[in-house]
């Protein structure tokens, strides 16, 4: 058995030939080899047919110029960020406290007597309940956010917002006697 082996191996040594040098510095031995053979020729039709359904897609691609090419990643980034509630807390306005000049209508006060004179005009004024007050200009009065707008020697002007302007005159001496007669009398 061992015979029969070392012979067909040396048959199959024989039939190979000589291995060839691949260090060979011989110009003779390397330009008789032959020049390797070309690739050969593609397939008419193209190998895979789902290339044919995308080909015209992909030739679209390629005309496009890299600085078009969009990233999908950023795209898509806005379906999954995640949405942020914010609370807005209410605006807390501080409103001042109200004076007893703002419990009543503006047309319930009675003006009484403005001095003119000084350098900041001042008026008095009395409630419905008999009680006096001083305003200058910019003071709060009424029920509706109305503040003095002015004062001369005669006259107390009022603006309250979204209403016309309420104009307070002094009343004269005269008809406050007559007045008064009128209650003496009554009496």
């Amino acid at each position: 058995m061992r015979v029969i082996l070392l012979a067909s191996f040396l048959v199959l040594a024989s039939a190979c030939g000589m291995p060839k040098d691949i260090y060979s510095t011989d110009k003779n031995a390397l330009q008789q080899q032959p020049p390797p053979a070309p690739p050969p020729p593609e397939a008419a039709g193209p190998a895979n047919p789902k290339y044919a359904i995308l080909k015209p897609y992909f030739k679209e691609y390629l005309k496009r110029p890299a600085d078009a090419d969009v990233n999908v990643f950023k795209a898509n980034l806005a379906a999954f960020a995640p949405i942020v509630e914010i609370e807005e807390e209410p605006e807390t306005t501080q409103e001042e406290a109200k004076t007893p000049l703002e419990f009543f209508d503006v047309d319930s006060y009675k003006l009484v007597l403005i001095m003119s004179g000084t350098a900041q005009a001042k008026a008095m004024l009395t409630d419905p309940q008999g009680k006096s007050f001083i305003v200058q200009v910019g003071t709060k009065i009424g029920n509706r956010a109305g503040k003095v707008a002015s004062i001369s020697s005669t006259e107390m002007r009022i603006e309250e917002p979204g209403h016309p302007v309420i104009v307070k005159a002094l009343e004269s001496g005269l008809e406050d006697m007559q007045r008064e007669l009128q209650a003496v009398e009554e009496y």
